[in-house]
């Protein structure tokens, strides 16, 4: 017998909900076939049989699960099997179906309410588990459309979505144990904005300073390895084995935080693809898994003008984010005294001071100043 465990999907997470079986009850599966489909806070990952087997589910669809849980066995063709004692067993009760049976899931709900779409239509669709796809296909019938409800009800309460949520628990157990410090440093960015121009002709892909310092924060890693690294009990620290640099998405749909692993041996033109593809994924069909896994530190993006500084959250088992503000006007002197433009940004690093002090943390922005100042090492 197999035991089909789901692993861990997201570091950030702890539980995941049960959103669709793929394999029936009973069916045959080789291995390297679809078996489940779960849903963590940020995206659905479908999970694959290890093994040759029968399926026996352990759970229903709408179940909470714990990442390393066990949701299914793959038994031997000879073997029995047991039919499930309760279908609705485990649910959690904020997924819990109705009484007709119908689980809509998360990404399902907040199109709804982007969209305009009414539970009733969802649920004369006559389906058990309804997805954004069918969530998609009612919105694109314009003949039976709905207006788009208001944003939140007036004087109601509102239940925020399970991303938001997590976020929230992301937020308050940062401030609850990482002591985070913050340092910002003007820097001058008119030849890295020239250098993206050049570059996005020449890539065929959107290059900009999201993808200049996230290149610039790969190579930055064997300098300050400090600055990718994880503090554990005891004064020790456990550095990361790379720069996976995770970058902030958020287009409505709740923040995420994908991830462009080894940005320090990987070309511009690599990152900037990477980057195109997340922000496809953001405004779509959502990020996968393995897109969201393992940052060891992160980028943020606060880059709507007006934005003059930004102090980033140190996700729990980091020790640094970086904070990129919108881009801003200077006027200088020049060595005759006329006035000069120049193009700046705040750059800034939030940073556990546990492990970090400000000289660190100045000479790690000095050190990225340098980059975007001479961009051409970027490539």
């Amino acid at each position: 017998m197999i035991e089909v465990r789901v692993p861990r999907l997201n570091s950030n997470d702890t539980h995941y909900i049960v959103v669709e079986w793929v394999a029936e009850e009973g069916s045959r599966v080789a291995e390297g076939d679809p078996l489940v489909v779960v849903e963590t806070s940020k995206a659905t990952e479908e999970i694959a049989a290890e093994g040759e087997g029968v399926v026996r589910r352990l759970l229903p669809e709408g179940a909470e699960i714990e990442p390393g849980q066990t949701v299914a066995h793959l038994l031997p063709g000879s073997e029995p099997l047991a039919g499930l004692e309760d279908p609705r067993r485990d649910v959690a009760p904020g997924h819990r179906p109705q009484d007709d049976g119908v689980v809509i899931t998360e990404p399902a709900r907040a199109l709804m309410a982007s969209a305009g779409v009414s539970e009733e239509r969802v649920r004369a669709l006559g389906v058990r588990l309804v997805r954004r796809a069918d969530i998609e296909r009612l919105a694109a019938r314009p003949e039976t459309q709905e207006p788009p409800a208001p944003p939140y009800p007036q004087h109601e309460r509102v239940t925020l979505g399970r991303a938001q949520r997590r976020t929230a628990e992301l937020v308050a157990e940062s401030h609850r144990t990482v002591p985070a410090a913050f340092t910002a440093l003007t820097v001058e960015v008119d030849a890295a904005l020239a250098m993206a121009r050049t570059a996005t002709r020449s890539y065929r892909t959107l290059v900009g300073l999201p993808e200049l310092l996230v290149r610039a924060a790969g190579l930055l890693r064997d300098r300050f390895p400090l600055f990718f690294a994880e503090a554990e009990p005891d004064g020790v620290v456990r550095l990361a084995p790379a720069a996976h640099v995770g970058v902030t998405f958020d287009t409505g749909k709740g923040l995420a935080v994908p991830v462009v692993r080894d940005a320090g041996t990987r070309s511009l033109a690599e990152v900037s693809k990477d980057l195109m593809d997340f922000r496809r994924a953001s405004m779509g069909d959502g990020f996968r898994e393995r897109d969201l896994r393992d940052p060891s530190t992160v980028v943020t993006l606060h880059t709507d003008p007006g934005v003059a500084f930004a102090v980033p959250v140190v996700f729990p088992g980091h020790t640094s984010a970086l904070s990129l503000p919108a881009v801003r006007t200077e006027l200088e002197l020049d060595g005759e005294g006329a006035p000069v433009a120049r193009q700046v940004v705040n750059l800034g690093v939030a940073y556990d001071h546990r492990v970090l002090n400000g000289r660190d943390a100045v000479a790690f922005l000095v050190a990225a100043r340098e980059l975007l100042r001479s961009p051409e090492q970027l490539a």
